[in-house]
């Protein structure tokens, strides 16, 4: 098995993976981002890695975003919007920040592959992750071998590649370009 064989074959997963996304459900996260004074980016593990780039894409179309836990992020309040991912939809510290921004008046969203989990059932909106698909006859070795043995890791990456379509769709929405994009890029580097 080749390396650029196995990573072409987890594109041809991700794809199917997104296609299976609504864009109703991503509109609607649009919506309440557009709406929310400031977002605040939360979860775990793998799962906080992919909302991290978000948060910091946010920040570069001018929305005001913090992280969930630095040092510098401010209370919760009513107003505001929690996004969270959890691929499981159970995952403990994730529910309690869901819980705790809501009991502050705070809008909740999460992305998620199983949204009859705890976290989307307590959640103000969901975004669907479809599940890696089953290894079908036809299938590659490659693809084959991507789809048993790498199932965990397209839910991070599908929210990547989900998150960059929201970031444009809210780009659409608000007549941003990349000219703002390269004003907020920092400059303390």
């Amino acid at each position: 098995m080749k390396a650029v064989k196995a990573g072409l074959e987890e594109l041809t997963v991700l794809t199917e993976i997104i296609s299976g996304v609504k864009e109703e459900e991503t509109s609607n996260l649009v919506e309440e981002i557009m709406k929310a004074n400031r977002v605040f980016i939360g979860g775990a593990g793998r799962s906080l890695l992919s909302m991290k780039g978000f948060a910091m894409r946010l920040m570069h179309v001018k929305h005001i975003t913090y992280l969930v836990g630095e040092v510098c992020t401010p209370s919760v309040q009513p107003g505001d919007l929690l996004i969270v991912a959890s691929g499981r939809g159970t995952t403990k510290v994730t529910l309690d920040l869901v819980r705790k921004a809501k009991s502050h008046g705070a809008r909740t969203a999460v992305l998620t592959m199983h949204p009859d989990a705890p976290i989307p059932q307590t959640c103000d909106l969901v975004l669907t992750i479809p599940e890696t698909p089953a290894v079908k006859v036809q299938d590659s070795e490659e693809l084959s071998f991507a789809k048993v043995n790498l199932p965990g890791n397209f839910p991070e990456l599908a929210i990547s590649v989900v998150l960059d379509g929201v970031i444009a769709e809210l780009m659409g929405c608000e007549n941003t370009d990349g000219a703002v994009l390269n004003f907020m890029h920092a400059n303390l580097e």
